[in-house]
């Protein structure tokens, strides 16, 4: 894999922001790939038009497109000149820079040996257009990310956002590939392999996608490298669940009208990974969403806005949990003693406990709005307190090894505590050490983004690719006169 414009494909949304004024135009390019007429039987996707179908119906009822603003490739009319052409021809003639454009890609995705000698594994990730197989199977009538990357670079100053339901995994051989019908199971993996393509597990294992330096910000993959991407009851996995959290705001998971890239990654993939857990032939390389480079404040705006794509810059502690939503806060019980409501001058103590073992980190989001490291500390670390917890059993922080407590200081109001749990060992060492000494936190939204990048970052310690174990839960508190 190399460091190029689409790097996993397998369900991508890349934002490219634009610094343009004025009211923005928006057009949207929906390409349904199922219906390929030079392929086998088991190779036939039911779900690319009904994914067409559902995002045109998204994006005019809840986004703010007109009919007129939309071009349909479906079928037949998904061949590769035609994506190409629809996006260096109609999308470029269409649009201006400081314009929103959306490409939504639904259909099989491969992997093609390199051409260029660009990838570090020596394969290209591809689209799979419905004609290919015309002139039998060539690398070249597959639509490959260098040939996505050069297209995209047309629509220089756009913001452009790319959404693809397939995925590339070099990883799986063909027989875990067609649909599952067989065994009685309603799923199939949208990965058509490639015959010049060895199916052996790769050398280079990617943590993330990653995307071209140039014009891109943001990627959001609904499979990692070397995972699938599956349809089911005729739509695609990623692109149901990605329409419901958008369309009903129950990826707002702090419920404060605006819904950022950290709570639609944190939505998605507990969805397709439970879904994942109940087909076996899924559970063998995962189902995780994933997003790269690291940005969780983009914040997902329904309509066009005037100026570039918005991101969050305040101070507040909805700003924070913006930025680091909850995620299995079930998991984690915080108990403030004696109490939630204090008195200034109040000794102050805060007990906690997880359903797993792992490392536990305490933040206070103070009335005046600071965010200050309460645990570990660097005296906690000097004492040798690593922040070890163990399942069911409770942890108290100051403990009577101490030798002091906390104290609820002015001015009166209202905060919030919270809690992480890192059941996998993700490395927040030197993040943390940083901020040990019971100071406020000096800009604590790009603190927030570097964490929740850490702990959202791709697991590799397994023998497949999967997102790292972690919750993280709030507690409001408030100090009275």
């Amino acid at each position: 894999m190399k460091t190029g414009y689409l790097k996993a494909f397998a369900a991508t949304i890349c934002l490219c922001l634009s610094a343009g004024t004025g009211q923005a135009a928006q057009k949207a390019l929906l390409i349904g790939a199922g219906v390929y007429p030079y392929q086998p039987p088991d190779a036939q996707l039911s779900g690319p038009a009904n994914d067409v179908r559902q995002m045109a119906s998204f994006l005019q009822e809840d986004w703010g497109f007109t009919k007129s603003d939309i071009r349909i490739l479906v079928e037949e009319g998904a061949a590769k000149n035609s994506i190409l052409g629809s996006i260096t021809g109609w999308l470029v003639n269409e649009t201006r820079p400081g314009d929103r454009v959306i490409i939504y890609y639904s259909g099989h995705g491969s992997q093609v040996p390199d051409r260029n000698g660009d990838e570090e594994d020596g394969l290209d990730e591809t689209f799979v257009p419905t004609d290919y197989g015309h002139r039998g199977a060539r690398a070249e009538d597959m639509l490959s990310d260098d040939e996505i990357a050069s297209a995209l670079a047309t629509l220089k100053g756009r913001e452009v956002i790319l959404i693809a339901d397939s995925c590339h995994s070099g990883t799986v051989n063909r027989d875990v590939v067609p649909d599952l019908s067989s065994k009685g199971v309603d799923a199939k993996a949208r990965y058509l392999p490639f015959t010049g393509v060895s199916r052996s597990l790769p050398v280079v294992r990617d943590e993330e996608p990653l995307a071209r330096e140039t014009n891109v910000h943001l990627t959001l993959s609904a499979a990692l490298p070397h995972q699938l991407a599956w349809e089911t009851n005729g739509s695609g996995i990623f692109t149901q669940n990605l329409i419901r959290g958008l369309r009903t705001r129950e990826a707002d998971l702090n419920g404060n009208g605006r819904i950022t890239t950290a709570e639609l990654l944190n939505y998605l993939r507990p969805r397709t990974e439970q879904w994942c857990q109940r087909v076996e032939d899924c559970r063998d390389l995962q189902f995780t969403p994933n997003m790269s480079p690291r940005n969780e404040a983009f914040i997902l705006q329904p309509t066009s806005v005037e100026g570039p794509v918005q991101t969050v810059t305040g101070t507040t502690a909805d700003d924070v949990s913006d930025v680091l939503p909850e995620q299995s806060s079930q998991d984690i019980k915080v108990s403030i003693l004696p109490g939630a409501v204090h008195e200034i001058g109040d000794e102050v103590q805060f007990q906690l406990t997880s359903a797993v073992d792992g490392y536990l980190t305490l933040f206070d989001l103070t009335v005046e709005n600071d965010l200050v490291l309460l645990f570990p500390t660097d005296e906690d670390r000097s004492a040798g307190k690593t922040g070890r917890i163990r399942a069911n059993s409770a942890l108290t922080v100051p403990d009577p090894s101490y030798g002091f407590s906390f104290e609820a200081e002015a001015p009166a109001g209202k905060g919030k505590l919270l809690a992480i749990v890192t059941e996998d060992s993700v490395d927040l060492e030197n993040l943390l050490a940083a901020n040990g000494e019971f100071e406020p936190i000096g800009d604590k939204i790009d603190f927030m983004k570097e964490l929740s990048g850490r702990l959202n970052k791709v697991w590799t310690s397994d023998t497949t690719n999967r997102s790292a174990r972690w919750a993280a839960g709030y507690k409001d508190y408030e100090i009275r006169q």
